[in-house]
């Protein structure tokens, strides 16, 4: 190549835009012209939902960059509302439509795909209508934001899909006091995590006035006003306005015309360089496969902070620079209203559909110490290798402090670490902030504990199904609530025996008598006080003993999520 290569972009937003900036930066000769079908270079696509709530208030503030400074600052042309229509790789030339109609060719020696993904829109009756919308956009956003503050307020939307960003957009519409119901066909809100973790986020935005209909889905849209969907079910649902969340699927019309692999995974082949099976091609973003870091599998991640990066290599590759993109973790967080929750890593459920064998441990700690005022509790769940105690993956869920815990978990697995390193981790401590045990260490303790053999630890889940089908085990169960007795009033298992903590020495009987054979699980509120008790009966000979993993906390999560679900057995 020579040493002033001309490298075409097609596409903006965060990969393209990267790769720009990152190849002009690398190689300060080169050519460089960024094609962009809209009539924005670089913007904030993950603040479109706080622009709809108000709380980004004006528009330009989602503009990360404009052309012109872009053009004056970085030495490159910028060319939006141009629409790349093809590629023709052995000419190296693409075809060009203009904002005037007009068609024309340019030529590349670095071609460099950013195009992005486009929301999904089932093809339903009456989906076409004007009150229905998708939310990708500045356009998509004005256009939602004109409807919420115009003359004819909605009094009632139905937002469909419950991942991230559909829980954003029901946070913008209740923050405008607009009544929001929610469907989505999957059993439970944010599908990337699991049960118990999402539980808290369903319960906490029915506590706000939104409806959630799970496991059902929209069959049919029908107009004018006033505007109902029809549900599988058969349930009808009025609203004046519906947004659908229901995912993304990548723009591979490009990248297909220029005869590029397309992988297992539905994404465009690249290797570590961004470079793709067509020689001077590169791709980035949304359209891509990357490794997880965690399993070696490739994936599809249509996350911004995947895109940045992977544009920044393709750019800096395409000007000559040697910059590597590692893979991806996937790593997420949503604010819903007063809480928050979020994952990196596997779930247990991507785990076990992976076929590693691991194990979860689950733990509920204050987000700062609890002497301080203001004090509330974050759960954390581990997904943990057997054998190693490698940690693969986290999620929490809490109302504070959600994004410090999930960036320390995401850091850990990168860098392969075990659950007995985090207990190790030197954490910054003071008191608004953190406990001297931070959640991420308390979490680390109890996992370690069960790497060591300390305990042994059963999740919701497996105890949920041992109490639907205990004659499958050929064991009784026996359980055993440490609790205090003002607690126990308030709510408990039912079947489990109550002997608070503090008595359990002296009542020791009471627990070892009966069937030497039957498994034993130990529960507390979040799970220490019954590791405690646990470590007393292991060392008085208690056989098929188990702490519950997280507690009666976790046991009420799981159970709530299976109750929504549908599950009679709990």
């Amino acid at each position: 190549m020579s040493k002033a290569p001309r490298i075409l972009i097609v596409g903006g937003v965060a990969a393209g835009a990267s790769a720009a900036t990152k190849a002009r930066r690398t190689n300060e000769q080169a050519e460089i012209i960024v094609y962009e079908k809209g009539p924005y270079i670089s913007f904030a696509n993950c603040g479109l939902p706080y622009y709809l709530s108000g709380d980004i208030g004006n528009r330009d503030s989602l503009l990360v960059v404009t052309p012109s400074l872009m053009s004056k600052r970085f030495n490159l042309q910028v060319r939006t509302e141009h629409e790349v229509l093809a590629v023709d790789a052995p000419n190296h030339t693409i075809s060009v439509r203009g904002p005037q109609g007009d068609e024309f060719v340019d030529h590349y020696d670095k071609l460099i795909l950013a195009t992005g993904s486009s929301p999904i829109r089932p093809r339903l009756p009456g989906v076409g209508g004007p009150d229905i919308h998708t939310l990708t956009t500045i356009p998509d956003a004005e256009e939602i934001r004109r409807t919420v503050e115009g003359p004819r307020l909605p009094r009632h939307a139905l937002v469909v899909g419950l991942g991230p960003i559909g829980l954003e957009v029901v946070e913008a519409l209740l923050a405008r006091r607009i009544s929001v119901t929610l469907v989505d066909m999957m059993p439970q809100v944010l599908p990337g995590l699991d049960p118990e973790m999402a539980a808290p986020i369903a319960k906490h935005l029915a506590n706000a006035g939104a409806e959630l209909i799970l496991g059902d889905a929209v069959a049919a849209f029908h107009q004018p006003r006033p505007h109902v969907a029809t549900l599988a079910s058969g349930k009808h649902v009025p609203f004046d306005l519906a947004v659908l969340s229901i995912g993304v699927r990548p723009n591979l019309e490009l990248p297909r015309s220029a005869g590029l692999s397309i992988g297992e995974a539905g994404g465009v082949v690249v290797d570590d360089r961004m470079q793709t099976s067509v020689p001077d091609i590169l791709a980035a973003g949304d359209i891509v496969e990357s490794a997880h870091l965690v399993t070696g599998r490739k994936v599809r991640m249509p996350l911004a902070g995947p895109a940045n990066r992977q544009g920044r290599v393709a750019g800096a590759t395409a000007a000559g620079g040697d910059l590597r993109f590692g893979g991806v973790l996937g790593t997420f967080i949503v604010r819903v209203g007063e809480m928050a929750t979020g994952k990196t890593g596997l779930s247990e459920r991507e785990a076990r559909e992976a076929e590693l064998d691991y194990w979860a441990s689950l733990t509920h700690s204050p987000d700062h110490a609890t002497y301080f005022p203001g004090s509330t509790m974050m759960a954390v769940k581990l997904v943990v290798e057997r054998g190693s105690g490698r940690l693969l993956g986290a999620q929490v869920t809490g109302r504070s402090g959600v994004d410090k815990r999930l960036d320390v978990f995401a850091t850990a697995i990168a860098a392969r670490m075990t659950v007995e390193d985090l207990t190790e981790l030197d954490l910054a401590y003071a008191p608004p902030f953190s406990s001297a045990r931070d959640p991420v260490i308390m979490s680390g303790l109890a996992a370690s504990n069960i790497v060591r053999g300390q305990v042994k630890a059963m999740t919701p889940a497996q105890l949920l199904d041992l109490m639907g089908s205990p004659a499958d085990t050929g064991r009784s169960l026996r359980l055993l609530d440490v609790r205090t007795d003002q607690e126990y009033v308030r709510g408990a298992i039912t079947g489990a025996i109550h002997i608070p903590l503090d008595q359990l020495r002296e009542r020791l009987q009471e627990v070892t008598g009966g069937d030497p054979n039957a498994t034993t699980v130990v529960y507390c509120r979040s799970g220490q006080r019954s590791y405690q008790a646990a470590r007393i009966l292991d060392q008085h000979g208690m056989g098929d003993l188990h702490n519950l993993a997280g507690g009666y906390l976790s046991y009420l999560a799981e159970r709530d999520a299976r109750r929504v679900a549908g599950d009679k057995a709990t």
